[in-house]
């Protein structure tokens, strides 16, 4: 059979295929799952500093322009964290705030969500801790 010219190619698209195609297909699946995950860790960030922002001591910043979150401010803005990574969540992958920043001299408050998403990769694969920033501005609140 191998002095046959078609074994040959058989045996050369075989090995093209298991050595080439194959795991640049693992590769191109891995790569959407990291930058699905990325991109739910960056939403549920926006929407927990707008829920941040949402939450901060009123009293405080409407006499002093100070910003000061309330107790309520880092549970309420976990809350939209856990609310906007569903499918990160489906895979028993808990997202948390890592972080809270306000600053007073821009009116902002920023939120780092992180996640450890080793779960959606191969055991070949090091340990995957994504972390994205969220940020709101904080605009004062008007009455009628």
């Amino acid at each position: 059979m191998l002095r046959d010219g078609k074994a040959y190619s058989t045996l050369f698209w075989a090995a093209f295929l298991g050595f080439v195609v194959v795991p640049i297909l693992a590769l191109a699946i891995d790569a959407g799952r990291y930058f699905y995950a990325r991109q739910e860790i960056g939403k549920a960030a926006d929407a927990a500093a707008l829920a941040a922002a949402a939450q901060i001591d009123w009293a405080v910043y409407r006499d002093t322009s100070d910003l000061q979150p309330t107790g309520e401010t880092v549970m309420l803005a976990q809350a939209y964290v856990n609310a906007n990574t569903d499918y990160l969540s489906s895979r028993g992958i808990q997202a948390a705030i890592s972080g809270l920043a306000m600053d007073a001299a821009n009116d902002t408050v920023r939120v780092a969500v992180s996640a450890d998403v080793s779960a959606l990769f191969p055991s070949v694969m090091p340990q995957v801790v994504l972390t994205e920033w969220g940020e709101a501005q904080v605009r004062p609140r008007t009455r009628p």
